[in-house]
């Protein structure tokens, strides 16, 4: 007996096997009557399969249509069904890949990685249904591991989804904001509706407690590095007024008031808002102007004058009279001017700059604190700050036992405010990395034994958070 007739006799004694286990019997004469012609349809099937999960895979960079279920491919119906259901998320996780919005997304940004992980399972998925065994019963127990997979999948898109939804929100509200400020700058009309439709949804989030989002825009375009730094100090002038009684009516008017203020910075030139280096004179002076531009332009807003005007001319001012552009002191500014320089500045520091990355909450809070200790910012502002904690709600830090936790809460009011250092947060994993079965809360005030050794990084939220908390990275 030949090799190849050694060969084709050991392939038909397998299949003869493997149908036996599946509890599939064939025709007896089927095991003779394989040869040379049956083999090489096979072979042929195989690839066709290659071929059809090349093409299928070829959907993420949009390249080709979704391909019709194949009828080469011998599958059950479970597996058929598998496979047309990674289509679809496939389909799904192209149509985001191809959103422009997307694109520009940097590449260390969460919904790259959640986009990359969803990809690399779909990718697993489909090459295992189109390499599936003849077996019945070896299909089945595929099916059962890859049909959770996919379960796993449809979940992270559907989180990516929201996650791209926000980061479109936010990205959008920049825009818009940025118009606006353009068109202020230029003297063209703008009213006070369309700011106002920004500012509801800020009120709205700081009343219902959720997280902070310390946007940014690059300084290659002042108006919408302005309009980022604005949506910044709207959402955490906020958070500090949303409850007292003496602006609760005036809500949408201090927000609509943070957002504009540094409308000034419109006609600042970019190369002077890049600089890596110290300022030399004639660039701080650029910078300084446009407090005395805000008070020209705005007046377009609020023709009689008024505190939002004086607020976002004098928000650089400091109680000592160090500020500018006036060298004001304490006595000679407005209560919300003192609110306003308290905000503007925790809102910088909390993101990054041409000249600097940006600071962690903590320490950017400490920062804060030592300015008002040197009588430059108002101690009762600055006090009304400590609310948002030195870890604000939504942040992921870890504990003294080296547990990872999620801050949930602050305390708003009362005397635990002044400890900014002890939120409520939930226990997410424990000291090996893994998740908790069961919520474990931690009011950090009333429970001595833990505390807060640090907060993640956004690298190390991704690390740790990713596999199991994909939501909270």
């Amino acid at each position: 007996m030949t090799d190849t007739k050694e060969l084709l006799r050991r392939i038909a004694a397998l299949r003869l096997r493997l149908n036996a286990e599946s509890e599939v019997s064939p025709p007896a004469e089927s095991a003779r009557s394989i040869g040379v012609r049956e083999l090489a349809e096979q072979v042929q099937r195989g690839a066709t399969d290659n071929r059809l999960l090349d093409n299928t895979l070829r959907i993420a960079d949009g390249s080709q249509a979704v391909p019709a279920p194949p009828t080469s491919v011998r599958l059950t119906a479970r597996a058929m069904a598998l496979l047309c259901k990674g289509r679809d998320l496939l389909s799904a996780l192209r149509k985001i890949a191809e959103d422009a919005d997307f694109q520009s997304v940097d590449e260390n940004e969460l919904l790259c990685h959640l986009h990359r992980d969803a990809m690399a399972m779909l990718d697993a998925v489909l090459r295992t249904v189109q390499r599936m065994p003849a077996s019945v019963s070896a299909q089945v127990r595929l099916c059962d591991g890859l049909k959770n997979v996919l379960s796993d999948v449809d979940r992270r898109i559907a989180l990516l989804s929201v996650r791209f939804g926000n980061y479109k929100r936010d990205q959008g509200r920049i825009t818009e904001l940025a118009e606006i400020l353009r068109s202020l700058a230029m003297k063209k009309p703008v009213t006070l509706e369309a700011l106002n439709a920004l500012a509801e949804p800020l009120v709205e989030d700081a009343l219902n407690g959720r997280p902070l989002r310390f946007l940014y825009a690059s300084a290659e375009d002042p108006a919408r590095f302005a309009a980022a730094h604005g949506l910044t100090v709207a959402q955490v002038l906020l958070r500090l007024i949303h409850d007292d009684p003496d602006w609760r009516s005036q809500l949408p008017l201090a927000a609509v008031t943070a957002l504009v203020h540094d409308v000034g910075m419109t006609r600042v030139p970019a190369d002077v808002l890049l600089t890596v280096e110290p300022l030399d004179l004639e660039q701080r002076r650029l910078i300084e102007k446009h407090t005395h531009v805000a008070d020209d332009i705005l007046s377009a807003l609020w023709p009689g004058g008024g505190w939002p005007i004086d607020a976002a001319t004098h928000h650089h001012e400091r109680n000592d009279g160090t500020g500018y552009p006036l060298g004001a002191r304490d006595i000679e500014l407005a209560s919300f001017t003192k609110l306003l320089s308290v905000c503007d500045i925790y809102a910088a520091l909390c993101s990054p700059r041409s000249h600097r990355a940006a600071f962690d909450t903590r320490t950017a809070m400490t920062e804060v604190l030592l300015l008002s200790e040197r009588e430059h910012l108002d101690s009762g502002w600055t006090e009304r700050l400590l609310r948002l904690s030195f870890y604000p709600v939504g942040s992921v830090v870890e504990l003294n036992d080296g547990s990872i936790a999620l801050v949930t809460a602050t305390h708003p009011a009362g005397p635990n405010f002044i400890q900014p250092s002890k939120p409520i947060v939930q226990r997410l994993m424990d000291v090996q990395g893994m998740p908790l079965d069961w919520p474990n809360v931690i009011d950090l005030v009333h429970e001595p034994g833990w505390s807060i050794v640090r907060a993640l990084s956004p690298a190390e939220r991704r690390t740790y958070l990713s596999p199991h908390f994909p939501q909270w990275v």
